[in-house]
């Protein structure tokens, strides 16, 4: 093992020392450490300590737990993704109630996300869009009916990000106008329909 390891797992070896002086065993008995060990421990010098730490012979051995990696760095990209989603929904005019409603972002959290990253909001209420802006939402939206999206989806919210970026639109106008669909129980063949 490599000497700086070595030292840096003996200096854990610090840590459960004073733990056991300020009298916590409890980390000590989840480490494996047996009741003599502990009370060795327990009546260590400063000079026994520093003699271990120092020494190139590691007391600790080391073990990746695959199962815990993996989850990790799965959890780490999703947590990648949802950031970038978070500032692609905030450049896009994600309202206030859209980032919480997709986010869980407080409004206090929206505004601060907003500041850093120069977006100014216009107050007031948001922009509808027109006809021919609902029509053209429409068409994108349903190229993908047959998945029977729904917007409180990834998948719908990706979408709408979609449509909000090529139509140059608010995300919160595009949000809005699906939910109208959807609570009138449009479909695409029922939307040809009329």
């Amino acid at each position: 093992m490599n000497t700086n390891l070595s030292r840096a797992a003996n200096g854990f070896l610090l840590d459960l020392v004073m733990e056991l002086k300020n009298g916590f065993i409890r980390r000590c008995d989840k480490m494996g450490l047996t009741s003599e060990e502990i009370a060795t421990l327990k009546d260590m010098t400063i000079e026994d300590i520093h003699y271990i730490i120092n020494s190139e012979v590691s007391v600790l051995s080391f073990q990746i737990n695959q199962d815990n990696l993996a989850r990790l760095m799965t959890q780490a990209r999703e947590e990648q993704t949802r950031k970038q989603r978070i500032d692609r929904a905030l450049a896009l005019g994600g309202s206030i109630k859209l980032m919480e409603h997709f986010f869980g972002l407080m409004s206090n959290d929206v505004a601060a996300r907003r500041r850093i990253a120069g977006i100014k909001v216009r107050a007031g209420r948001g922009t509808v869009l027109s006809d021919e802006q609902s029509t053209e939402l429409w068409e994108i939206w349903a190229e993908n009916d047959n998945k029977a999206l729904r917007s409180e989806t990834d998948e719908g919210l990706d979408l709408m990000l979609l449509a909000a970026e090529q139509m140059d639109i608010s995300l919160t106008a595009v949000w809005n106008t699906v939910l109208k669909w959807e609570s009138e129980n449009l479909t695409a063949a029922t939307r040809r329909r009329a």
